[in-house]
């Protein structure tokens, strides 16, 4: 090939956005993930697919993969927990804006595009998310979220409650969220606490109306009590964390709203193993 040659160019340019994707093993939907990035309407990305405590298959697949694509740059790592994994995709991207996906979902074609639009646009905001859909296993729609909040300053008020800004849809500033530390190892909550962290350091957060994420349900999800007493224990910690460093009394509301919310989900829970549905008698 001559030094002329459009691909070699391509793969010598910076990517404008790094895709971190983590992932520990296949529920049968990576390879489309996969694909949904890489069929964006833009081009100029990376993905980086940060493969940790994973098989030899996977791993074998994830190369192959990379064959294909020159933009798909597979990691791994021994260790399997989520936050060090995306510090390490955060870490070696080379792109100036840092987009989440998660292994099961589908990224729709202008979703990129689309958010890095708005970042532009808006030099204020560090992170932006978007709209999505859930699907099932099958990809069949399922139903939509309640309706998020697009104002940045109304986001600032409400992100004591919750984390207003869904991870699997972020776009985000590299630099920013760099300069705060990145993701936080131990926590469950890692996005919420990155917002939180980020949002004491006085960055800006929006959401574009735009649908974006078609976000799978999958039966290869986390939903037993033991992961939802996990959660209500590093999320507490969280809060009672900015409890203490802003002296803000909304946190401590925050504690018992988000408490009283996950103690009755767990009792439904126990309520429908101890009384399962029966069948109507005749």
């Amino acid at each position: 090939m001559s030094s002329n040659d459009p691909v070699l160019e391509f793969e010598a340019a910076t990517p404008v956005v790094s895709v971190v994707m983590a992932v520990n093993r296949d529920d049968g939907f990576l390879t489309s993930a996969i694909e949904s990035i890489l069929t964006q309407s833009m081009q100029s990305l990376e993905l980086l697919v940060v493969a940790n405590n994973c098989s030899d298959e996977l791993w074998a697949h994830l190369q192959m993969l990379a064959t294909r694509d020159t933009r798909l740059r597979p990691l791994r790592t021994p260790l399997g927990q989520l936050p060090y994994n995306l510090n390490v995709g955060l870490h070696q991207a080379r792109g100036e804006f840092i987009a989440r996906m998660d292994a099961d979902d589908l990224a729709l074609p202008d979703r990129l595009a689309r958010q890095l639009h708005f970042l532009r646009a808006n030099p204020s905001v560090s992170v932006v998310g978007g709209n999505y859909e859930h699907i099932d296993e099958r990809g069949h729609l399922i139903g939509q979220p309640t309706s998020l909040r697009l104002d940045p300053d109304k986001i600032h008020e409400r992100m004591p409650y919750e984390s207003c800004i869904p991870h699997p849809t972020v776009m985000m500033r590299r630099a920013d969220a760099i300069q705060v530390g990145g993701y936080a190892y131990g926590l469950y909550a890692e996005d919420w606490d990155l917002w939180l962290r980020m949002r004491r350091a006085g960055k800006r957060f929006a959401n574009i109306p735009d649908l974006v994420l078609l976000y799978r349900i999958h039966a290869g999800q986390s939903t037993s009590l033991q992961a939802a007493r996990r959660n209500i224990a590093n999320v507490q910690a969280l809060l009672l964390r900015e409890l203490i460093l802003t002296a803000n009394p909304t946190f401590a509301l925050s504690m018992l709203r988000h408490l009283g919310f996950e103690l009755l989900r767990i009792a439904v829970a126990l309520t429908r193993r101890v009384f399962p549905k029966r069948g109507v008698s005749q």
